[in-house]
């Protein structure tokens, strides 16, 4: 059996769906019932827990031959005790005390490409603590470093295209030339599937992302085409930016972007090109022709999106 943390996410839903197809008996991880309920259809139970709650954990875990772990958090919610430390970094060690308590021969952790001990970004910081709490836990282990991934309510492109529904102008972070490698959340999946079962995979860190290096302007060019709308472009430097954003952060409930988020988006976030294939025999799709999604996206989702009354983000946590 293979427990599941994060579960009922953007992520985890998709995991869930393909370790059945695959075959494999699956327990996920969920706060409620009501969340539960979204994996009714796909015959995996269900056990009551939170990352942050070690019985819990222990309980879920008992029985288990392999965790997958993805449950994270890219924006902190002090008020309720999510911050980074304790969600991406004490909560993975949770998950892997509780694993190696229980015997788990397999843990796969999903990461972030870009995880590294740099208090610049702490949300990257963390992930990489995540890291070497699973590198140091006794458990046989799989770290995952995919690049930004793409699917119906995914948080980037869906922001995106939030922007450019709502806006004649669309403001291009910097000089639009920071490169990400998107990946879709199904392809994602798969690999997950796949890295369980993998010997070659064990005791490694893998990054990986999809077929393309796509720049910043490259995305919103595509989004665009995909709305089929007319949008002109404005560069706007990082450093002039962070006023505005400021001031978002202060005011409203769900900024469209945050200081940290503005760090990470100006920085590279890319693999070999040819690593998805090569680590997990996969030919990841592109995103061009594979992100009709956004269109569903309305002109008053959006503005709620832009005003921060609106996540388009399925949440792992």
């Amino acid at each position: 059996m293979v427990l599941v943390t994060g579960a009922t996410g953007f992520v985890g839903r998709q995991v869930v769906r393909v370790l059945r197809a695959h075959g494999r008996p699956v327990r996920a991880l969920v706060h409620t019932s009501v969340r539960a309920s979204v994996l009714a259809q796909t015959g995996a139970t269900s056990a009551p827990g939170s990352v942050l709650d070690l019985p819990s954990l222990r309980a879920a875990a008992r029985g288990a031959e392999a965790v997958v772990h993805l449950v994270a958090i890219i924006r902190e919610r002090p008020r309720r005790g999510l911050t980074f430390q304790a969600v991406n970094y004490q909560g993975t060690r949770n998950v892997v005390q509780a694993a190696r308590e229980s015997g788990v021969r397999r843990l796969v952790h999903m990461s972030a490409l870009g995880a590294q001990d740099n208090l610049r970004y702490p949300y990257l910081r963390s992930k990489w603590q995540g890291e070497r709490a699973v590198m140091e836990g006794g458990i046989p282990y799989t770290i995952l470093r995919p690049s930004i991934l793409f699917g119906e309510g995914d948080e980037f492109l869906n922001s995106l295209a939030a922007v450019a529904r709502a806006l004649p102008v669309v403001p291009v972070i910097g000089s639009g030339r920071t490169r990400f490698q998107p990946i879709s959340v199904e392809d994602v999946a798969e690999c997950v599937a796949r890295a369980l079962d993998s010997p070659a995979l064990e005791g490694q860190i893998v990054e990986f992302g999809g077929p393309h290096h796509l720049t910043y302007d490259d995305l919103m060019d595509i989004v665009v085409r995909t709305l089929r709308v007319r949008r002109a472009k404005l560069h706007v430097p990082v450093g002039a930016m962070r006023p505005a954003i400021a001031v978002m952060s202060a005011l409203l409930p769900r900024p469209p972007i945050t200081g940290h988020e503005l760090d990470m988006v100006a920085v590279d976030n890319v693999a070999e090109l040819d690593s998805t294939r090569r680590h997990f025999d996969l030919e990841p799709r592109p995103v061009e022709g594979n992100i009709d999604y956004v269109r569903r996206l309305t002109l008053a989702d959006s503005w709620k999106i832009l005003l921060g009354r609106m996540s388009p983000h399925v949440r792992d946590h």
